[in-house]
């Protein structure tokens, strides 16, 4: 691991009791605190995977799962709201054409963009850059956000093609309707535009501009966050059991829960479990990133990940219900942690990109049929 990595762990490590001791507050707003939000920023989080260039950190991917992991352990909407703001700024600092890339990057502080992968927008060419409007879904973070990359649908010479633009908050009408049972905390409301004007210079290039080669192709890496923040909230989970499990006891029983060599026998699988599944996690992104880097076939390497990547979104959340049932009655309280880290894993568990359809893909791969994986998986394309 480089300084540089480290160094992001560390700060991880000074703002996760933080992100501990405000979750709570971020799940009644719906949305992260400004305190939550406020420490990110301070620590430069925003920018862990954002190109160099652009005042990023643009960590490997092993340490991406790494980092991940820590901060879903504090809290997981946190975590979710800040690897998504990642994803999509580093997308824009990729990919954005000089000009744009000086409007959007200009200020001191890292900014940060929201954004769906479904290109549920409308462009139009006109002179000087596009005329957009739609609708989107899932905006995880928007409402900090001070950019959204609006994924659209776009008349090209007789052909339809996705197009990227990014458009100013200003812009943009965010709709209060996050009502949830987990993740409450990620504010993931729908947003809209409506006819407005972007100019060319921010509408993001098919070629990468700037930074390293998963800055601009998220698509490939995007597995990797959805395995890892299901890996810290499980993680959670086992830390807040093996605490209560030292003074808890059932109803008339004596011994405590540690007491018992039924929950020693169970939690040493669990253990073993988690940490077989981080292992896999951590291996098969860097495989993904050995791949990349000899500049071959990495479709086999990516379709790997997003099978592991789904079996451990899959795992923990097993791990998180088990854990929540040694905790008993106690534990299903509002303000109980493993009755939020349990809704949390499930919501978690609903995404795309951790779905069985990851199974079959990779089946397809090592059987040699089908299935293909695309190079150039930007946000949205």
């Amino acid at each position: 691991m480089g300084r540089q990595s480290a160094h992001v762990l560390e700060r991880i490590a000074e703002i996760a009791p933080t992100l501990d001791r405000t979750a709570a507050e971020s799940e009644r707003l719906r949305t992260l605190c400004r305190e939550a939000t406020e420490a990110m920023h301070a620590a430069g989080l925003f920018g862990m995977w954002v190109p160099r260039a652009a005042g990023g950190f643009d960590i490997d991917l092993v340490t991406q799962v790494d980092a991940i992991v820590e901060l879903a352990r504090a809290d997981m909407s946190a975590c979710w709201t800040l690897m998504i703001g990642n994803t999509v700024t580093a997308s824009m600092a990729a990919s954005l054409p000089d000009q744009g890339f000086a409007e959007v990057f200009a200020g001191d502080r890292q900014p940060v963009a929201a954004g769906s992968l479904k290109p549920s927008g409308r462009a139009e060419r006109v002179a000087g850059g596009y005329r957009v409007m739609g609708q989107w879904g899932f905006g995880s973070g928007i409402l900090h956000a001070e950019w959204i990359v609006a994924n659209c649908l776009i008349e090209d010479q007789g052909q339809t093609r996705g197009i990227s633009l990014a458009v100013p908050i200003a812009e943009v009408d965010v709709h209060d309707d996050w009502h949830v049972a987990g993740l409450r905390g990620t504010g993931s409301c729908t947003y809209a535009v409506t006819d407005a004007f972007v100019p060319e210079r921010r509408a993001l290039c098919t070629a990468q501009q700037r930074g390293s080669f998963f800055n601009a192709n998220a698509g490939l890496r995007i597995p990797i966050e959805h395995a890892a923040v299901s890996l810290g909230g499980a993680r959670r989970a086992l830390d807040e059991t093996i605490r209560l499990s030292a003074t808890k006891r059932r109803l008339w029983d004596s011994a405590t829960v540690a007491d018992k060599q039924a929950f020693r026998v169970e939690l040493g699988r669990l253990e073993g479990q988690w940490t077989t599944l981080l292992a896999g996690v951590r291996a098969s992104a860097a495989d993904l990133e050995h791949a990349v880097e000899l500049d071959g076939d990495f479709r086999g390497a990516a379709a790997k990940l997003k099978a592991v990547a789904a079996l451990a979104a899959e795992h923990c959340l097993a791990i998180g219900g088990r854990a929540l049932r040694y905790a008993g009655a106690a534990a299903i309280q509002d303000d109980g942690v493993l009755q939020r880290v349990h809704r949390d894993l499930v919501a978690a568990a609903q995404h795309v990109m951790v779905a069985d359809s990851a199974y079959q893909a990779y089946g397809d791969i090592v059987l040699g049929v089908g299935s293909d994986f695309r190079r150039g998986s930007r946000v949205g394309s």
